[in-house]
């Protein structure tokens, strides 16, 4: 099961990186980080980190990051598409996005030592 679900990371992040045209993905940091797919692999919840440029608030790093997750959720059934065509498997899991919360929660303790560092 971890074979397919790097092989399903590895393909879908590059059909986000080459073939999405989404302008809500056109933030600096857009990766993803993990897939967790089904042991029926009839669906596979793909965990995205995502961060907008730096200088942004936090009410525009919000948007911009549920936009991305929102795009990414539109485009599922192209990526699906895609990556079926691309991969021999005998099924292939319909993808499901959220945010990787390890990422966000790693963001927010470097902002809190930088914070102290500056005090």
């Amino acid at each position: 099961m971890e074979k397919v679900n790097d092989l399903l990371r590895d393909t879908i992040a590059e059909v986000v990186a080459r073939e999405l045209k989404d302008p809500r993905l056109e933030i600096p940091l857009l990766s993803v980080t993990e897939v967790r797919a089904s042991r029926d692999l009839s669906r596979a919840v793909v965990f995205v980190s995502a961060m907008a440029a730096p200088g942004h608030d936090e009410t525009e790093q919000a948007q911009a990051v549920s936009g991305a997750i929102d795009a990414l959720t539109h485009a599922a059934p192209f990526i699906h598409r895609t990556i079926r065509r691309q991969l021999h498997l005998k099924r292939v899991p319909w993808p499901s996005f959220e945010l990787d919360p390890r990422i966000a929660g790693a963001a927010d303790v470097q902002e809190r030592l930088r914070s102290l560092g500056t005090t």
